[in-house]
């Protein structure tokens, strides 16, 4: 899911600058990197083009090689960010089927919430610019948000309903609701652990979020 393809494609006028030799996709790059990095400090109202290739290092006339607008340099970044995103839920970990040789549910949640908390960190200044800005700039963010959040809720309803055919949690439970659950935390959790500080312990925050749902939903004991 690209936002339709939101993007516009980007020029391959080369700069005519020879001190400037780097090929259009580096350039392009450089320039996402940098816009990223401003509208997450700055705020995309609040943030300017002249900002945007000062970061860079570049001449604005440069920018307008590769992007028409600021808009449109947005539009870029949350085109591969919600790409990243796409193949990260795509992913989505190891399947718990391959643990029934040694059940250890919580250990694969654990890994699972770590992959997950170690995207948004990777990704921390885009993944700000997306949950802080977007939804206010155009509503066809909202549209796209609203699809990637479907497809996290498949695919952890899926994964939920495998623990259950193998016995590993109380099969009472709604595999829909818990879902919707394990987003919703998951997000809050990004939001104030992850993205609001500088050197989030991801290890932690694994081990905490796998422990708090693995003793919420395994079966009674007998």
């Amino acid at each position: 899911m690209t936002l339709t393809r939101l993007t516009c494609q980007s020029s391959k006028v080369q700069s005519r600058k020879p001190r400037a030799p780097l090929h259009p996709d580096a350039r392009r790059h450089q320039l996402l990197t940098a816009a990223t990095a401003v509208f997450a400090h700055r705020g995309y109202r609040a943030a300017g083009i002249s900002e945007i290739v000062a970061t860079a290092g570049v001449a604005r006339g440069t920018f307008y090689l590769y992007f028409a607008s600021k808009a449109e340099v947005f539009l870029a970044i949350a085109d591969d960010f919600y790409d990243r995103l796409e193949i990260q839920i795509a992913q989505g970990g190891a399947s718990p089927a391959l643990a029934v040789g040694s059940p250890d549910g919580r250990a694969f949640l654990h890994a699972s919430f770590r992959s997950w908390f170690e995207f948004f960190h990777t990704h921390r200044l885009a993944a700000t610019v997306m949950l802080t800005e977007a939804a206010a700039i155009d509503p066809r963010f909202d549209r796209g948000v609203a699809e990637l959040r479907r497809s996290a809720y498949t695919h952890f309803a899926a994964r939920f309903r495998t623990f259950q055919a193998l016995g590993m949690v109380r099969p009472s439970l709604s595999a829909d609701i818990i879902a919707h659950l394990q987003v919703g935390m998951f997000e809050e959790l990004v939001k104030a652990f992850v993205l609001g500080v500088d050197n989030p312990d991801l290890d932690s925050l694994a081990e905490q979020m796998a422990d708090f749902e693995w003793n919420g939903v395994r079966p009674a004991a007998r």
